[in-house]
């Protein structure tokens, strides 16, 4: 089964279970609302009102709220002009999929896509493909609705399913163990995350923390202006191997790339895993500025425009990023 195939079931099976949850006529009041699969009929609320969900690292910070429902993204991604591609873009379409199985315990299928890479140097050809799929679940271990304070640890597997020509599909894999809280008073809503990269192949792919701190601020029935602080930092390097094909057909390793351009060692950022030489101890921290729109109950549109500022950059310059999000 190739990739196309594994992204199309993955999002089926989500889809239908999601429309299974949704279906049927209201209950009548002496009709208790399920544990199981918990019934969208029963007005549950998943998320504690005024709260939204962040949108800035979608790939890796998961918020602690346990919800059923869909989030397309579109990102556009800078490179900076000293980076190995010289400048130029990546454009990244995604879908999120979300099943609450119970109050308290979700599915989630946090990272698939499909990218298109168009880097300025003129020995890398323009390339486009599949992004890896990651999922897993995540359980509300304390959640305190009249003081507006939740506590959620998650656990997701990635597979290397995704396209070579756009740095993914290599390796075994990696598990991320993650763990985020929300706390709120009035119009301003707090969240943290913090989690690991941890590959099953510890030679050929890197290891990281990653890291984030976001607010928002209610103004109004239609706008929530939010800040986000992301951060990463690499504790484990790969071997460099992973190849780099170029315009004339040629792959060569990933560190040989990078010495003859004389780029340093750089990682992949949020969503790839690079597996390059001499990371250990880099450190990426970004800052992002955004706002949600709900545009009804469940439906919230949201955008975000971030930049780095550690010295490091990597191959982050800046990045736009926008997301519906669609949930109950």
């Amino acid at each position: 089964m190739n990739a196309i195939d594994r992204w199309v079931r993955f999002l089926g099976v989500g889809g239908l279970l999601l429309l299974g949850v949704a279906a049927g006529s209201p209950p009548s009041s002496a009709e208790p609302c399920a544990r199981w699969f918990p019934d969208l009929r029963c007005e549950r609320q998943g998320r504690f009102e005024g709260f939204h969900k962040p949108i800035v690292a979608f790939a890796l910070f998961e918020d602690p709220f346990i919800t059923t429902g869909i989030s397309p993204y579109y990102a556009w991604h800078e490179f900076p002009g000293r980076s190995a591609f010289q400048g130029g873009e990546i454009h990244d379409v995604s879908l999120q999929v979300r099943i609450a199985v119970t109050d308290r315990l979700a599915f989630i299928a946090t990272k698939d896509g499909y990218t298109w890479n168009r880097p300025d140097n003129p020995l890398l050809d323009d390339t486009q493909g599949w992004l890896n799929l990651a999922g897993g679940f995540k359980y509300a271990a304390f959640v305190d609705e009249e003081r507006r304070i939740i506590v959620t640890p998650a656990l997701r597997f990635e597979v290397p399913s995704g396209s070579k020509d756009t740095f993914q599909g290599h390796s075994d894999g990696m598990v991320l163990p993650s763990v985020s809280g929300a706390w709120g008073r009035g119009p301003l809503h707090l969240m943290a995350g913090l989690g690991m990269q941890i590959p099953f192949d510890q030679g050929e792919q890197s290891t990281s923390f990653f890291y984030h701190l976001y607010a928002d601020y209610t103004l109004g029935r239609w706008f929530a202006p939010f800040v986000q602080l992301s951060g990463l930092t690499w504790v484990t390097s790969g071997d460099g191997s992973i190849p780099v094909r170029l315009k004339n057909g040629v792959e060569l390793p990933l560190s040989t790339v990078q010495d003859v351009l004389g780029t340093g060692r750089f990682e992949g950022a949020d969503l790839m895993n690079l597996g390059s030489e001499g990371v250990s101890g880099l450190d990426l921290f970004t800052w992002a500025l955004g706002g949600h729109i709900p545009l009804t109950e469940h439906v919230t549109f949201s955008a975000a425009y971030e930049r780095p500022f550690s010295h490091h950059k990597g191959i982050f310059k800046q990045r736009v990023t926008t997301g519906l999000t669609i949930e109950y």
